[in-house]
Order: C-alpha cells, then structure tokens, then sequence
C-alpha cells in the first residue's frame, strides 16, 4: 500500500451522459486536507496482465464548500490528483463522530476509464 498526504485533488462529478453514451462532466471543484492510500491490482485482458491502481480517497471535514453526502451523487465522479492521476469514484461513504458529527468522506477509487 502507498499512502500519501497530498495537498488537493480536483474532483468534476458526472452530469449527464450525451447521445454516444459518454460522460459529461461539470465544472472541477477542488478539495484540500486529503489523504489518499493506493494500492495495485492485477487483471488479465484478452490474455493481457494489466495493471491498475485503486485508491482510497479521504476528505477530511471542514471543507471550503459543503460536500454532499448522498453515494448516487458521486458515482463515476472523476478524481485527478497533484500527480495528474485519473481515477474515477466506485463508491462513497461518510464517516460520522460519536455525536453523529460528519468528520470525513471515503470515496473508494478505480484508476482508468470509469
């Protein structure tokens, strides 16, 4: 596994999908005070070994701008980071304090096309 502390990432979340069946992302929305945990995995494609990051994504509240915490909101949002690495968001998950406070988002991160 490979964690690392960065600084931002910038995130456009899934709008619409246009007439070919492809993506239309909205406007990048940067996020700071993040920490992201990578690590491989190994497919076989068409007889092919690939290999491809998936990452665990963790914004840490407060935030700039207020993150909606609904999972359908996210799903295949893309993810660049520092790196210009592009992942795409599988799945979210906020995480909650004793007192039922949000104190972070979890978004789990597949490399590649979504």
């Amino acid at each position: 596994m490979n964690l690392s502390y960065k600084q931002s990432v910038e995130i456009s979340k899934k709008e619409k999908v246009n007439r070919w069946g492809e993506p239309v992302y909205g406007e990048k929305i940067v996020y700071n005070n993040i920490e992201i945990e990578k690590r491989p995995i190994f497919q076989t494609v068409g007889g092919k070994r690939e290999v491809k990051q998936k990452a665990i994504l963790t914004i840490f509240e407060p935030q700039a701008i207020p993150i909606s915490t609904t999972n359908e909101e996210w799903e295949g949002a893309r993810v660049i980071d520092e790196d210009h690495n592009v992942f795409y968001v599988e799945k979210y998950e906020p995480k909650y304090y004793e007192e039922n406070k949000l104190i972070k988002h979890q978004l789990n991160l597949l490399e590649g096309r979504y």
